[in-house]
C-alpha cells in the first residue's frame, strides 16, 4: 500500500507542466516600414466676395427712382439709382447757352481784329488800336473755352445722377429709398451710401492656418474647399498666404479663391480648406496597435522572443491610422492589438508577422 501511494504521488507532481508565469503570450506583429505620406493642412473661415462696394451717386440731391432690390444680378454699367435731374439739366442748359455766348463774342471780335489789322496795312490805324482789338479776341477765346468747359462738368454732372454698376455683381443691401436726400460728401445731413454691391464671379475662402504649419504651405498648392451648401468638394489653390500672424489665434490668414459662375456661393458662409501639401517620408502604424492614452501612449515592440514598453509621440492620419513622430524607427516589429494582460519583458510567442507599408498593409491583418 506504501508503495502504491508513493506511486500516485509522484505521478501527480507538477514538476513536468509548463509554469503559468512562464507560459508564452501569443501575439501577432508587424513589420514597421516608412512611407510617402501627405499630410493636408486643414483650417476653417469664411467665404467673402471678390470685391464689395458700397456705392452711391455722385452727385447729390434728392432719390427720384431706385432700379434695383436686394438679391438682384446687375451687369457692368446697369442703372442702379438715380438723383432728381431738373437742377441739373437747367445747369447744362445755361452752360450751353454760355457756350453759345461766348462763341458769338468770339466772332464779333475776330472781325474786329481783321478790320483794324487790314486798316493799320494802309496807315489809317495806329499800333495801339490793333493791340486792343488783338487782346479782346484773345479774351473772347478764353471766355469760350472757359464756358465749354462748364458746360462739359454741367453735362458730366447730369450723366452722374444716374448711379451706374461698376462691375458684374450682385446687390446685398439697399440704404435708401425714393425721395430720400442722397449726399455723396460725408456730413450729418444726408445718407453717403446708396446700395452695397458684391462680386461674387469668384470669391475667397478666407482660412486661418495654425502657426505651426505656415512652413508646410506655399503659393499654388492645391486644395480642396468644404463650403457650407455646397454638395461637393470644390478645387482651389492657395493663392496668398499673410505675412502677418494673429498674435492671440497664433494663426495666419490664408486665401484660397475658387470660380462662382452660378453665385450658387454666397459670402458670409463658413468654409474648411484641406490644403494638400509635399509628401514627408513618416513612420505609420495602425491605430489598434497603441495602448493608453492622452501623454502615455505607448506601443509593444518585438525583441527576439520578449516585448518591450515604448513610449511613442503620434500624429493623427485617419480613424485608422497614426504617425510615430517619436519611438519608433523602420525595421522594427510592432505588436497587433496587444492584450491587456501583456507587460513589459513579457514572453511571446509572434503568430504572423506583416509588413505595414500601406492602409491596406495595415488593415489586413485585422481581416483574417
Amino acid at each position: 500500500m506504501g508503495l502504491a501511494l508513493a506511486g500516485c504521488s509522484s505521478e501527480s507532481k507538477p514538476e513536468d507542466a509548463p509554469s503559468a508565469a512562464t507560459q508564452a503570450i501569443e501575439v501577432q506583429g508587424a513589420l514597421v516600414r516608412a512611407e510617402q505620406l501627405s499630410l493636408p493642412v486643414r483650417a476653417s473661415g469664411t467665404v467673402a466676395a471678390m470685391q464689395t462696394s458700397n456705392v452711391t451717386a455722385l452727385v447729390e440731391g434728392p432719390v427720384d427712382r431706385v432700379f434695383v432690390r436686394v438679391g438682384d444680378r446687375v451687369s457692368k454699367g446697369q442703372p442702379l439709382l438715380r438723383i432728381r435731374q431738373a437742377d441739373y439739366q437747367r445747369r447744362a442748359s445755361e452752360a450751353e447757352a454760355a457756350v453759345r455766348l461766348a462763341e458769338a463774342e468770339v466772332v464779333q471780335t475776330e472781325r474786329a481784329y481783321q478790320r483794324v489789322r487790314e486798316l493799320k496795312d494802309r496807315g489809317f490805324a495806329a499800333a495801339a488800336r490793333l493791340d486792343e482789338v488783338e487782346a479782346a479776341r484773345d479774351v473772347a477765346r478764353a471766355r469760350r473755352d472757359q464756358a465749354r468747359a462748364a458746360l462739359s462738368t454741367a453735362r458730366q454732372a447730369l450723366a452722374d445722377t444716374v448711379l451706374r454698376a461698376p462691375y458684374d455683381g450682385v446687390v446685398t443691401q439697399r440704404m435708401v429709398d425714393e425721395g430720400m436726400f442722397l449726399n455723396s460728401r460725408f456730413s450729418m445731413g444726408g445718407q453717403s451710401a446708396a446700395l452695397q454691391l458684391q462680386e461674387l464671379r469668384v470669391v475667397a475662402a478666407i482660412v486661418a492656418v495654425p502657426e505651426a504649419r505656415v512652413a508646410d504651405l506655399r503659393k499654388g498648392q492645391p486644395a480642396r474647399l468644404f463650403i457650407t451648401g455646397q454638395p461637393e468638394p470644390l478645387p482651389s489653390e492657395v493663392f496668398i498666404i499673410n505675412d502677418f500672424i494673429d498674435p492671440k489665434a497664433r494663426t495666419v490668414e490664408v486665401r484660397l479663391p475658387v470660380r462662382n459662375p452660378g453665385y450658387t456661393i454666397n459670402s458670409g458662409v463658413s468654409v474648411v480648406a484641406e490644403i494638400i501639401t509635399d509628401p514627408v517620408n513618416a513612420i505609420i502604424v495602425p491605430r489598434r496597435a497603441l495602448r493608453g492614452d492622452g501623454a502615455n501612449l505607448h506601443l509593444f515592440m518585438l525583441a527576439g522572443d520578449t516585448v518591450r514598453r515604448r513610449a511613442v509621440k503620434t500624429a493623427d492620419v485617419d480613424l485608422d491610422r497614426v504617425r510615430i513622430l517619436e519611438g519608433v524607427a523602420a525595421g522594427e516589429t510592432v505588436v497587433l492589438d496587444p492584450p491587456t494582460t501583456l507587460a513589459d519583458g513579457a514572453k511571446v510567442r509572434v503568430r504572423a508577422t506583416d509588413a505595414l507599408a500601406s492602409p491596406a498593409a495595415g488593415s489586413a491583418p485585422g481581416a483574417r
